[in-house]
């Protein structure tokens, strides 16, 4: 939810909107597979150039239902995403290719000039009710010294799988059975999840210089059934997915002492990943020009009941304050904010960020992988230094948090 933060140099006021046209907080993969690219005005430039680029569109709409709002952002493959511009909030991003205008230079994103590598241009899409679509539209950049470039990324290679069931069968009920997935090409890295129809029967990393994964059980219930191996990449920027030809397999014959099978399965969704506020607007107190504003941060609850232990954290970002129009600003780094945060159920364990300045991004909490499950609130106090030469005003500026 985009929140905007408004300040009197007499009387702080941070009022966190929460209106349609507001970027919702949200939850979002830390890498995220692509859309389609951004086309860009230009090709090159200088890192420190302003803004950046000077337009660019994405190939097709945002996903259905994803086009309240959108957001541009650029930073490394695997993240965190810093903002090139502000929120996009006229909504209906769904229904035609979104159109995009920097307002500051990669630097200046970065709050640093970048560092030499690969880096990403993405155009997130925003639903209210969803949150961020787990896909993005990506450019990749690559940085020598002060110059950026945009290059057209390598397709993701074509990989082939194919499954190989030991005995041949048919066995009898109880029999050890060894499936083994062999992908290609050698090296392809990943997962790959053994079916029994529609029922999943287990997942084996792919291993070895042969990349091949192996999976031994012992439950397959008497019938014919039709087996597939799914290889699923680790990095599907670099590899697709791809699936076996089914094989059938069949397990016959009767248990000893006259005993029998009794199939019972338990299909599980994974439950939500979500960040919601617990307030829109907060108060700080006391600002004045040469002075210092003082307030909390709305209570920020995360619920990770994805069934994955996969590890949570949540960043935030903040834009410099500015006058509406562009008179005066104060810069993101004269507020500091000091976190909190406690598990409110669940066996997870939350960890508070570190109290910094919001002169880039921070973390205001986080949950390491295998603890990461339950429900969790964060916080934070917040102080914003108003310098002497600030003129009265109302200053306005756009904080973003990122569950990742």
């Amino acid at each position: 939810m985009s929140r905007r933060w408004s300040a009197r140099a007499a009387a702080l006021l941070v009022a966190l909107t929460a209106a349609a046209g507001g970027l919702v907080a949200v939850a979002s993969p830390a890498r995220a597979a692509s859309l389609g690219a951004i086309t860009l005005s230009q090709t090159s430039g200088d890192v420190a150039q302003s803004p950046m680029f000077a337009s660019g569109r994405t190939a097709a709409a945002c996903p259905a239902g994803y086009g309240v709002n959108a957001q541009l952002r650029i930073g490394r493959p695997i993240g965190p995403f810093n903002n090139l511009s502000r929120s996009l909030s006229a909504g209906g991003y769904d229904t035609a290719p979104v159109d995009v205008v920097p307002d500051r230079s990669f630097a200046g994103a970065l709050g640093a000039p970048p560092e030499d590598g690969e880096w990403w241009i993405v155009l997130q899409c925003f639903s209210l009710t969803q949150g961020q679509h787990p896909d993005s539209f990506v450019t990749p950049v690559f940085v020598t010294g002060s110059t950026w470039t945009a290059e057209v990324a390598d397709p993701a290679e074509e990989t082939v799988t194919t499954l190989a069931i030991t005995p041949a069968g048919p066995v009898d009920p109880g029999t050890e059975v060894t499936l083994t997935a062999d992908v290609e090409p050698d090296g392809a890295a990943g997962t790959v999840e053994f079916r029994r129809g529609a029922l999943a029967i287990g997942t084996a990393p792919v291993t070895g210089a042969d990349a091949t994964a192996t999976l031994a059980t012992t439950s397959l219930p008497s019938g014919t059934h039709s087996i597939t191996a799914t290889f699923l990449p680790a990095d599907p920027t670099a590899f697709r997915s791809s699936t076996s030809e089914p094989r059938s397999f069949t397990v016959t014959g009767e248990l000893p002492g006259g005993t029998s099978q009794q199939e019972i399965v338990a299909e599980i969704a994974p439950g939500p990943f979500t960040l919601a506020l617990a307030s829109e607007a907060v108060q700080l107190a006391g600002g004045s020009v040469g002075g210092t504003a003082t307030g909390s941060l709305p209570q920020a609850d995360v619920t990770d009941l994805r069934g994955s232990g996969a590890g949570w954290t949540l960043t935030g970002q903040l834009e410099d304050f500015a006058t509406d129009p562009v008179t005066a600003s104060i810069p993101a780094a004269g507020l500091t904010w000091d976190p909190t945060a406690r598990t409110t159920s669940g066996s997870g364990t939350v960890t508070e960020g570190q109290t910094a300045d919001l002169g880039a991004t921070r973390t205001l909490c986080s949950a390491a992988a295998s603890s990461s499950s339950g429900e969790f609130a964060c916080g934070a106090g917040l102080s914003l230094s108003i310098p002497a030469t600030t003129p009265p005003g109302v200053y306005n500026a756009t904080l973003t948090l990122t569950l990742a």
